[in-house]
């Protein structure tokens, strides 16, 4: 089973995505490089590494426990728009060319105001996966989704791979752990022999959120402490 967490809207691909590799403490297995990709390294404990990564980890996962093995694709980076459907098509061949028998792909959906209650979580998938929305119950998608997840499902139309993707309504203009949070009990059922502890994202949630409030409220009162500041015109000389 492959899950795939890129950047997206509230980041909730790629705090999912790092989530799983640093709980499960997944090996490094693989990397995609390309000349169109920005000039960028992660460093990890001083080495750098490639900005898109593949890790893995033994753990009885995926359909009806069939997978043996969890496969975490992580970027840093947001590749360029004409690379999306080919890097979608590269990793889902490389997917099965390993034998992987379901991919994940995690994506965000902007949300342009707080909206009270549980982050809500659809899923979408190709016909090979159809069958897993009821199976699981998934909350069925409707709608769009563009993006490295939407060039993965268009690759995956018609293959016979099955391709779910998971939509988190998400903040848009910072990292949305709650979100992220809510995605990976969503995938829970998937690995079923393990249990995540979210406790830790929702407490990151939360100092994020009040690290913005802090930022809009300070920013709030120097926009109003400038627009009531006495002007300095001329002095008397030019009167």
């Amino acid at each position: 089973m492959m899950v795939v967490g890129f950047p997206t809207h509230g980041l909730v691909g790629s705090v999912a995505a790092s989530y799983l590799v640093h709980t499960l403490d997944m090996s490094p297995v693989a990397y995609l490089t390309s000349p169109e990709f920005p000039p960028t390294v992660v460093m990890e404990e001083g080495v750098v590494t490639a900005p898109i990564r593949v890790y893995a980890s033994k753990i009885v996962c995926g359909i009806d426990r069939s997978s043996d093995q969890l496969v975490v694709v992580i970027a840093d980076i947001q590749p360029p728009l004409p690379l999306l459907n080919q890097l979608g098509r590269t990793l889902l061949e490389w997917a099965e060319t390993k034998g992987i028998q379901l991919v994940v792909a995690i994506e965000g959906q902007p949300k342009e105001r707080e909206v009270p209650g549980e982050t809500r979580v659809v899923a979408m998938a190709n016909r090979a996966a159809a069958s897993l929305l009821e199976k699981y119950g998934f909350d069925a998608a409707n709608g769009v989704v563009t993006g490295f997840a939407g060039g993965l499902l268009l690759t995956a139309i018609d293959r016979t791979t099955p391709v779910l993707c998971l939509v988190a309504r998400a903040h848009k203009d910072y990292p949305d752990a709650r979100a992220a949070a809510k995605v990976i009990e969503t995938i829970n059922p998937l690995v079923p022999l393990l249990v995540f502890d979210t406790a830790p994202l929702r407490k990151k949630a939360a100092e994020i959120e009040a690290e913005v409030r802090r930022n809009l409220a300070e920013q709030q009162r120097t926009l109003s402490t400038m627009r009531n500041a006495p002007s300095e015109g001329p002095g008397d000389m030019y009167r």
